[in-house]
């Protein structure tokens, strides 16, 4: 097998500076708020204490608690007939390029106004070689952005793509830091444990989206999907996945919050089976991981309704597979809540809420997403692509409290104390 990597949550050293664009490959990976994982501090790994979220009411899942999303050391079963890391990323990366060509013709036909997404290009995509679809060889990205939709009153799909980036020490000393402590041999016993250095050798692709829609009544939906890997100057290589997928919702219909949460359930369930799964994955985990992430802590409030969010998930045959269901599960998990409310009738307060809840959601970008604090931390050229996930239109009331007994005042208590869904 390859070697193995013992690596906590959140690589925050993959969001980089490369040739001074941003490059957003965190979850909230590539568009604001998707972009998180790569840009954290090294020392901050969030739990339910860090983000001061009460989760006393959640699970525990393997008799720990849920909120450490650390990847399991890959067993030899993992690699049977594997692909190698290099080969898992080509694999993964040409996914993602075909993918986001056939999700934005899938919001272009629901939405159905006649508006197309615009096409802001750099890197081996620029606008002189518009019809490329291989993976490249050079760093590269795609952001494409729809604008006054019937359905999306503003959304983004960006994706991002780095070949051949050089660890600085920095960047590499995180990782160093969340092996310290780690076995200096692989679950084996055979392998050396890859030990990542400055000048080690990394690419990373990533796919993310995010959908404000015009109706309040449906949800804003955000999602993304990612690898990253290494190359050490020993020549061995290793891969990890991330990703997720998550709803902000601006009036809870309860059945449509379920509904995404259930299938989301029976994906994870199928390519991680409860208490039987080597990598110690499950729903449970991810939805609270999700939960802690988009945390308002001034406001005491979470974002939205949640999803599941993982990082550090070992880059096999089996999690690739994981990973583009994930992916290909995205308008379907989110499409029948379009088809039920898109057309249903709003007032002008009930838009207003709608706009008050996404001064939360650019509250939250801007002050507490790490991917977007990086980018607007110096002068940048893709500063566009760094914003390219705030909603269109906000609200800001001061000191605005819901009527009590009214729907707006449910939300916010939901917000507050996270349910389990399914």
């Amino acid at each position: 097998p390859p070697p193995h990597v013992v690596v906590s949550r959140r690589h925050h050293f993959t969001m980089v500076a490369f040739h001074n664009f941003y490059t957003p490959l965190l979850a909230l990976s590539l568009i604001s708020t998707s972009v998180h994982a790569f840009a954290t501090p090294a020392n901050s790994v969030l739990s339910a204490t860090d983000a001061r979220v009460n989760h006393r009411h959640l699970p525990r899942v393997g008799g720990r608690s849920t909120s450490s999303l650390l990847a399991a050391t890959s067993t030899d079963s993992d690699y049977e007939n594997n692909n190698s890391p290099e080969e898992l990323f080509y694999e993964f990366t040409q996914f993602l390029i075909n993918h986001q060509t056939s999700m934005i013709a899938e919001i272009e036909e629901i939405d159905a106004s006649g508006n197309h997404f615009s096409r802001d290009a750099w890197g081996a995509f620029d606008d002189t070689n518009t019809t490329a679809t291989a993976v490249p060889t050079k760093s590269g990205g795609i952001t494409r952005v729809l604008q006054g939709g019937n359905v999306v009153e503003k959304g983004a799909c960006s994706l991002t793509v780095i070949r051949e980036g050089i660890l600085t020490a920095d960047r590499a000393a995180t990782i160093q830091g969340r092996q310290e402590g780690q076995s200096s041999t692989s679950s084996n016993g055979d392998e050396e444990v890859l030990v990542v250095k400055e000048g080690d050798v990394y690419s990373a692709a990533a796919l993310s989206v995010v959908l404000h829609t015009r109706n309040p009544f449906v949800p804003t939906f955000r999602s993304d999907v990612r690898i990253f890997l290494v190359k050490s100057e020993s020549g061995k290589s290793i891969a990890w996945f991330g990703g997720g997928s998550d709803l902000t919702p601006y009036y809870l219909i309860d059945q449509d919050i379920i509904g995404f949460h259930g299938k989301l359930k029976q994906m994870c369930d199928t390519h991680f089976p409860p208490n039987n799964n080597s990598y110690n994955m499950s729903y449970e985990q991810m939805k609270q991981s999700c939960d802690e992430y988009f945390y308002l802590p001034a406001r005491s409030e979470h974002r939205g309704t949640g999803g599941i969010f993982f990082d550090d998930l070992p880059a096999t045959q089996s999690t690739l597979a994981f990973v583009r269901d994930v992916a290909q599960g995205w308008m379907p998990s989110w499409f029948p809540i379009i088809e039920k409310n898109a057309e249903r009738e709003y007032s002008e307060e009930e838009k207003h809420w709608q706009c008050l809840r996404r001064g939360r959601y650019l509250e939250f970008n801007l002050l507490y997403d790490r991917g977007v604090k990086f980018g607007l931390a110096n002068a940048n050229p893709r500063v566009e692509g760094v914003m390219v996930s705030a909603p269109p239109k906000i609200a800001f009331d001061y000191n605005h409290v819901p009527k009590k007994g009214s729907e707006e005042e449910r939300l916010l208590a939901v917000l507050r104390s996270p349910m389990i869904w399914v």
